[in-house]
């Protein structure tokens, strides 16, 4: 990267000296397939620049601002996807029944009933306790608790995990460190020497169990590993709307609403508004956040910004249940206002 910015720097210095060179000489324009200018060109950078190098960061420079324009519409196009009224980016955004909620990490497991794997997650467990809280002994005496407790920090970790089985293994796995530290040992008399240590080991093994299980410790733990696990959904079609002509716009999911056709070809949910005011456009990169450039609307042959049906957090307005305002509309001629 540091060479390449080295480059474009060489670049643009010796191609201002290259041009103010050939302005004072009078130079002619170099005809067709003729790549002599170039070579002159290519040559002003001395040691500094190769001439191949003069076309990496040439081709360079026509690559990134071709991709740059290619993100930009990528990424207008997938924040008009549709969830019921709202619109939503399928990239980073989930559709839910709840609504639209955040791909992750998640604000809310109820809400993400079709969770899947984030991927490049990885689990990292941190020994016995919570993450960033208090942690507790990884041993009792001989018994190691230690890899009981990160098996069940990637259990919780793997998403969509049942947490009642992570649960119940970890007892099981801890249990067993006590009995494998502490087995049966018995004396001349017959007496279990170890008894006491293993029941002891076992009552502390029970305690763990019980604060994974506990609400206060365990499931603020537990719903953050699955935070952090999740995506609130895998990827998601992106779902729009046909567009149609003037007065003839088909309906979208909130019946107060009409759909058009974007100048890219995407469809556009949207609540109707007057004519007067609204801004010309190019594409719907350079209308305000949400909005939509259309060509095809009840406001003349012009391409202009158009508003969305929905916008989270703001008041549903019925378009056709309200006074209408004078003049057309997007949806509506003028001159059918009066019937």
């Amino acid at each position: 990267m540091d060479a390449t910015r080295s480059a474009m720097s060489a670049l643009a210095r010796a191609l201002r000296r290259w041009v103010r060179a050939r302005v004072r000489a009078g130079a002619p324009a170099s005809p067709a397939g003729d790549d002599t200018g170039f070579d002159h060109f290519s040559r002003s950078l001395g040691s500094q620049t190769a001439r191949r190098d003069v076309m990496k960061v040439a081709l360079f420079g026509a690559v990134s601002a071709l991709l740059g324009s290619v993100g930009a519409k990528q990424a207008w196009a997938a924040a008009n996807c549709l969830c019921g009224r709202q619109l939503y980016h399928v990239a980073t955004q989930c559709c839910t029944p709840a609504g639209v909620r955040p791909k992750h990490p998640l604000a809310d497991l109820a809400s993400c009933p079709e969770r899947v794997a984030h991927p490049g997650y990885v689990c990292r467990p941190n020994g016995c306790g919570a993450a960033g809280g208090q942690s507790f002994p990884g041993a009792f005496g001989a018994a190691r608790f230690g890899a009981c407790c990160d098996g069940h920090d990637c259990c919780w970790g793997s998403c969509n995990s049942n947490r009642p089985r992570c649960d119940g293994t970890f007892i099981d796995c801890l249990r067993d460190a006590c009995d494998a530290a502490y087995p049966p040992r018995l004396d001349a008399l017959g007496l279990d020497s170890n008894r006491i240590r293993r029941s002891s080991c076992r009552a502390t093994a029970r305690a763990y169990f019980e604060g994974v299980q506990t609400d206060t410790w365990g499931t603020p733990a537990y719903l953050a590993a699955q935070q952090a696990a999740c995506d609130c959904c895998g990827t998601q079609t992106c779902k729009t709307c046909p567009g149609g002509t003037c007065e003839a716009l088909p309906s979208c999911e909130d019946p107060g609403c009409v759909c058009f056709q974007t100048i890219e070809g995407a469809g556009f949910c949207h609540r109707p508004q007057p004519c007067a005011g609204l801004s010309g456009c190019t594409s719907s990169a350079s209308c305000p956040p949400g909005w939509a450039c259309v060509s095809v609307t009840c406001c003349g042959s012009h391409p202009v910004c158009i508003q969305p049906c929905f916008v989270v957090g703001g008041e549903r307005v019925s378009p056709f249940g309200v006074a209408p305002a004078a003049g057309p509309t997007t949806a509506r001629p003028a001159t059918a206002r009066g019937h």
